[in-house]
């Protein structure tokens, strides 16, 4: 009797245990959240991501009932903000936003610290429409003309980009490599510098964002002659698109995506992507980012990371070719 008693006693004391590994406080994200949550953009105050991440920052607090607030951890192109958020816990109380240089910072940097799958995405905000330029007075009215010529004078057309490494430069080595047009680069450390350069005569053309050449296309200085995008941009509706060029996978725009550490629950992840997916849906939120400059795309977190995998291995194949970061 004592017997059974005692091995009564441990079987309920082993379902007491049991039961309790079920209900440990916020292990399924029940709770979550309970604390301030923190945005980090990982580029300077006024960048699109900083814009994009205050805008919607007020309606996530209000979606998830505590403070979300973004902060600046900027250096390193970026890598510093972005090995910050991999460093923290995986508990979805740091979320990091990003623009391209994410994927491609390991590419052009061996042993920067941290890899794409380092983190599970969130949400794919949207895009930045970018527009390949050229100078008012060049002879070139369309693409074809541009490619044309510069397979005929091989050596003697330059392309302009922000630096080795950046969206710019692999933009234009994925143009190389599509149209098999040659261009010489020509690092100049910025897109304003970029566009002052086409203005200059000093190079011949170049991948911007369309916020960059807005105000230089407005005042007809400078001419677009491709949307490196999948749709036309709503402010130039005459400037066709890559796609219609027939060169698809020239669609190098800029997006912005949300994302946590890796192996942060699923739950929590769940809870975040319903967040800033109804965020995104809110129509004040919507126009307040469309007027940032973004297209919204609004994808869940498995059709992001679908996209995030097209990437690495787009732009891995052309640091291969272009023998960036080798």
């Amino acid at each position: 009797m004592h017997r059974i008693y005692k091995r009564s006693s441990m079987v309920v004391l082993g379902l007491v245990i049991l039961a309790g590994a079920f209900f440990i406080p916020g292990a399924d994200g029940a709770e979550y959240p309970t604390k301030t949550i923190q945005i980090i953009n990982p580029f300077p105050p006024g960048a699109v991501t900083d814009i994009t991440a205050r805008i919607m920052s007020d309606k996530l607090s209000s979606l998830l009932g505590q403070a979300v607030v973004v902060v600046n951890k900027t250096g390193g192109g970026g890598a510093v903000g972005i090995k910050a958020v991999k460093d923290a816990p995986a508990d979805g109380y740091t979320v990091l936003i990003v623009p391209p240089p994410f994927v491609l910072i390991p590419l052009a940097r061996k042993g920067i610290g941290y890899a794409v799958s380092d983190f599970t995405p969130i949400n794919f905000a949207g895009n930045n429409p970018s527009v390949m330029v050229v100078k008012k007075d060049a002879p070139w009215q369309r693409l074809e003309q541009l490619i044309a010529d510069a397979n005929k004078n091989p050596g003697k057309f330059t392309f302009g980009t922000p630096g080795t490494g950046t969206s710019g430069h692999f933009g234009m080595e994925l143009f190389k490599m599509e149209t098999g047009a040659d261009f010489i680069h020509v690092p100049l450390g910025g897109e304003a510098p970029v566009a002052t350069a086409i203005l200059g005569g000093n190079i011949h053309t170049s991948i911007i964002a369309l916020g960059t050449a807005r105000a230089h296309l407005e005042a007809g200085t400078l001419r677009a002659l491709v949307v490196t995008a999948q749709n036309r941009a709503k402010e130039f509706p005459a400037v066709p698109t890559v796609v219609e060029k027939g060169y698809p996978t020239i669609n190098i725009s800029p997006w912005f995506i949300f994302l946590v550490r890796a192996n942060t629950p699923p739950a929590i992840v769940d809870r975040l992507a319903r967040a800033f997916k109804e965020a995104l849906q809110d129509k004040e939120i919507a126009g307040k980012v469309e007027k940032a400059g973004l297209s919204i795309e609004n994808r869940g977190p498995e059709e992001t990371a679908k996209f995030l995998a097209q990437e690495h291995k787009k732009w891995s194949e052309v640091a291969r070719v272009a023998k960036i970061g080798q």
